[in-house]
């Protein structure tokens, strides 16, 4: 089986951050970037657009604001209302019981969202394996497939000289 993969590995954050402008400058697409954290330089690099803040900011507005305000409404005014020192029962005195129930439903419904849009959760299979990928490395991944020879020594050179410590095909 043909190697369809070219890995360039790196140990620090700046290092990949100036190695993806080298090998977009010369005109190689770049398949995916793997760090052990999110760096939003490199979504702005690679042109990515994210509309995971859009729906936490619905989950948020929707869900847990009228969800959690319509479960209070519920319990303390229509099912068990209590009469404590003759205030009325649809008061605003669980403000703070609806932050952290939208905060709660926002968080949760989103994280959901994720695991659901990238396939994730038990039983899913793996889509890159690479050892020591969850320690502190940065891995750049180049597709292969239409690249000659040369241009692949010429992409190994260009990770190289832009700090890749080990380059790899896989």
């Amino acid at each position: 089986m043909e190697n369809k993969r070219l890995i360039g590995v790196y140990d620090d954050e700046k290092k990949m951050l100036s190695s993806i402008d080298s090998v977009q400058q010369n005109g190689y697409k770049i398949a995916d970037v793997i760090t052990p954290f999110a760096i939003e330089e490199v979504f702005e690099k690679l042109k990515l657009k994210s509309r995971i803040n859009v729906a936490a900011f619905l989950y948020g507005l929707f869900g847990g604001v009228i969800g959690v305000f319509l479960f209070l409404y519920y319990t303390f005014v229509i099912d068990y209302p209590l009469n404590i020192g003759g205030k009325p029962s649809l008061t605003l005195t669980f403000v703070v019981i609806i932050f952290v129930g939208t905060i709660l439903v926002t968080v949760l419904f989103t994280l959901l969202t994720f695991f659901i849009r990238d396939k994730k959760g038990p039983g899913a299979k793996e889509h890159f394996q690479y050892p020591g990928i969850t320690d502190d490395t940065f891995l750049i991944l180049v597709d292969k497939s239409g690249l000659s020879e040369s241009d692949v020594k010429g992409l190994s050179k260009i990770m190289t000289d832009n700090g890749a410590i080990k380059i790899d095909e896989k």
